[in-house]
């Protein structure tokens, strides 16, 4: 018969336990060291100081500690409280902005409509600089138009002065030069001279008989001259004296009418200038509308997606009050704890210690039966 095996050793059920199983004191002391991390206006190294010895503080009973221990327990309670008071600030934050939602809601939706009524403005001022600069352009071809029609009636009616004055300058250049040195007999070129006078007479439709019988006149010398000569020279003279007469009065009539189509020109090229400036403004002011609109229309957009972000914004906010109550009654447990292990006393740890001893009773049967 084959010898029977030795059976495994069962687990020892109640070493387990007791193995596993933590202090619950040590517990206590980890819920308040851990919240002890990160309050703020500590050094950091001061709370691990504190919350690496509240063995030796805190879970010290009451009535055993010393004055110095009695100080850390001190600095312990300062430090909570001071999460505390975070946590609190938290709550209170979120709660104001969730009272404060309505408010808000209100506030946005009054931005996006004066931010509408800014964008209405901005849009009627660019069409008003647009109409604007289509009436400055009218107006500045209607200049144009204006100024061309003045050069053109400046031509034609100085056309008729700058030809009486060149005949008059013609007339008495030919009374003054040939005309004068044939009759004086101190001509060189007798025969060029009389053919220049004679041409400028038909030239001005001087009567023939007397351009026929002035050029064997002029031709003569003066002192070969006869009566009839002398007569048909002085009806010469005065033939080409009253033409050069009726072309000065002609001028003199003619100058004010000159002065004044000069004066239109003058007139019409200030009002182009006039109306050119004006279409440069108001192309100026078209851009700068142009770009108010865009501004008023970037800003509308803004208020709008605040007022479309206020929805998803008081969700978090509800969601981050939740939060800080959570947190905060997560404090407040363990300043709760706090208070109790403070006062807590050796007289009331005895009793403590006691309890376990119920327990131990089904761990020893288990042993046994092992």
């Amino acid at each position: 018969m084959a010898p029977m095996k030795r059976p495994a050793s069962a687990p020892v059920i109640g070493s387990a336990v007791k193995k596993a199983a933590k202090d619950p004191l040590a517990i206590k002391a980890d819920e308040i060291a851990a919240m002890m991390e990160g309050a703020e206006g500590f050094p950091d190294t001061v709370v691990n100081m504190v919350s690496t010895t509240l063995d030796k503080s805190l879970l010290i009973p009451k009535d055993k500690r010393h004055a110095i221990q009695d100080e850390v327990v001190g600095m312990v309670e300062q430090v909570l409280t001071s999460v505390e008071k975070v946590r609190q600030s938290k709550v209170e934050a979120a709660q104001t902005k969730v009272a404060g939602s309505d408010s808000e809601k209100v506030v946005r939706e009054q931005a996006v409509e004066a931010a509408k009524a800014v964008l209405a403005e901005k849009k009627a001022a660019a069409d008003a600089a647009k109409v604007a600069l289509e009436e400055a352009a009218g107006e500045d071809v209607t200049a144009k138009t204006a100024v061309a029609d003045a050069k053109a009636e400046q031509k034609d009616g100085d056309a008729g002065y700058v030809a009486a004055a060149k005949k008059k300058s013609t007339l008495e250049s030919m009374l003054a030069e040939e005309y004068e040195t044939l009759k004086q007999g101190t001509c060189s070129t007798v025969k060029k001279s009389v053919q220049a006078v004679i041409s400028v007479g038909k030239q001005f439709g001087f009567e023939h008989q007397l351009l026929l019988s002035a050029e064997p006149a002029l031709s003569k010398a003066p002192t070969e001259r006869g009566n009839f000569d002398h007569l048909v020279l002085q009806q010469m003279e005065e033939h080409v004296n009253s033409v050069i007469q009726q072309l000065d009065n002609e001028l003199s009539t003619g100058e004010a009418a000159k002065a004044e189509r000069a004066g239109k020109v003058e007139a019409a090229e200030a009002q182009l200038a006039a109306t050119g400036e004006r279409v440069q403004a108001c192309k100026a002011e078209m851009v700068t509308t142009q770009n108010a609109v865009k501004d008023a229309e970037s800003q509308c957009k803004v208020a709008e997606q605040a007022l479309n972000d206020f929805g998803p914004e008081l969700a978090q906010t509800a969601s981050e009050l939740e939060a800080a109550n959570i947190e905060l009654q997560g404090c407040e447990a363990v300043l709760a704890t706090f208070r109790e292990l403070r006062e807590r006393t050796s007289v009331a740890e005895t009793a403590t210690l006691a309890e376990p001893s119920a327990i131990a009773e089904p761990e020893d049967e288990a042993v046994a039966a092992a």
